[in-house]
């Protein structure tokens, strides 16, 4: 999986395109547990509204901040794992994602055509039922990290008309 880890900050887009895209939302998908006396516990997909910003830029220095190490707290929502922050525009069309991981955020790759989509959704499918046949074995670790690796394909379907901004944001030098 092709990813990249970013230190500019914050990143700034064509105003053209941001004109009549906004306001951005940063949410936070991830994973909570659910209990029930009878049932026992499992996994629900969980996604938390971190905040809504008037620029492109402004949501990428919040996630970047969000995506250190402690950057979501705890107490947000009990038992949540955090896997993934989604900056969507104001259409809710996915402008970019990044995988949070203990050496920070790392972004996804957006996919460059609507084949590679599909390619990239089928895999994310397979991962998941891996994931269904781990937590049948009674490996809920396992299942967890399939889930998480699904999510990271699915934060590469970046929106069409995201999807050039995107990949020429990412190529840019890091910043020193």
């Amino acid at each position: 999986m092709n990813t990249h880890v970013v230190s500019r900050f914050p990143i700034e887009v064509p105003s053209a395109l941001t004109a009549y895209a906004g306001p951005f939302s940063l949410s936070c998908a991830g994973e909570a547990a659910a209990h029930d006396p009878d049932l026992g516990a499992w996994p629900v997909q969980s996604s938390i509204l971190l905040g809504r910003f008037r620029r492109f830029g402004e949501a990428t220095a919040c996630a970047l901040r969000r995506g250190r190490q402690g950057g979501i707290r705890a107490d947000l929502l009990p038992g949540f794992t955090p896997s993934l922050l989604i900056i969507t525009d104001g259409q809710q069309r996915l402008c970019l994602a990044g995988r949070i991981t203990p050496t920070g955020l790392i972004w996804c790759e957006p996919v460059a055509t609507d084949r590679e989509a599909w390619h990239v959704v089928q895999e994310a499918c397979q991962l998941r039922a891996q994931a269904m046949v781990a937590l049948d074995r009674d490996a809920p670790a396992e299942a967890q990290a399939l889930r998480f690796r699904a999510a990271a394909l699915d934060g590469r379907l970046v929106d069409p008309l995201w999807r050039e901004t995107a990949a020429t944001l990412l190529r840019q030098p890091l910043a020193a």
